[in-house]
């Protein structure tokens, strides 16, 4: 089974036996379809949805926290003590600004999508309908063919049957012709002529004459 191969034209189908007189098939290359963007839309949709998700999640767990070292930090280092809450402010506006662009991303690609899909469902209604165009004109164009063979057949018959007729009614004259000089040929040849009765000659009948005494 692994030495299979489908477009091989001496090929035996190793699930019918083989018999004598086997026809091996002309192998049909499929048609190729074009697969639906659907899934890969949809998929996007939701990877951008759970980013969008994770982001909030992360997002509304940073909450400010008032250690518990208050006086140490707030006594020795009161320039970071003013600056540590700034850092806070700045961590949920840079989420935010992330989750707005995950947002932003996420209706891009929605937008981005649903084109993609437009522009697929029109090219195929264009294709279906150049399909039933062409389609329509063979058919057409078959229809004139036939009916001009058609006409051209009868045409060609036609002339057939009249030239037959013609050659037979010259046939019919020449023979009525060759029978005619036939008949005058056998009463030349069986005329009688007059015969001439032969001559009659008459001989007198020889004289004597007596001895003188």
């Amino acid at each position: 089974m692994a030495n299979y191969d489908p477009n091989d034209p001496n090929r035996k189908d190793p699930v019918d036996p083989p018999y004598a007189d086997q026809v091996n098939q002309t192998y049909v290359e499929p048609v190729e379809r074009r697969a639906s963007p659907l899934p890969l839309i949809i998929g996007i949709l939701l990877a951008l949805a759970i980013a969008y998700f994770v982001v909030q999640y992360f997002t509304n767990s940073n909450s400010v926290t008032t250690g518990t070292e208050p006086a140490a930090v707030t006594t020795t280092t009161p320039a970071e003590t003013s600056s540590a809450p700034a850092a806070t402010t700045t961590a949920p506006e840079a989420a935010a600004d992330a989750a707005s662009g995950a947002a932003d991303a996420a209706s891009d690609a929605a937008n981005a999508a649903g084109e993609a899909a437009t522009d697929a469902a029109n090219a195929a209604q264009n294709a279906a309908d150049a399909a039933g165009a062409a389609v329509g004109e063979a058919a057409t164009d078959a229809a004139n063919a036939a009916s001009d063979a058609a006409n051209a057949a009868g045409e060609a018959a036609s002339d057939a049957v009249d030239a037959a007729e013609k050659a037979a009614s010259d046939a019919a004259g020449a023979a009525g012709a060759a029978m005619d000089d036939a008949e005058k040929a056998v009463e030349d040849a069986i005329t009688v002529e007059p015969t001439t009765p032969p001559a009659t000659t008459t001989t007198p009948p020889a004289t004597t004459t007596p001895p003188a005494n």
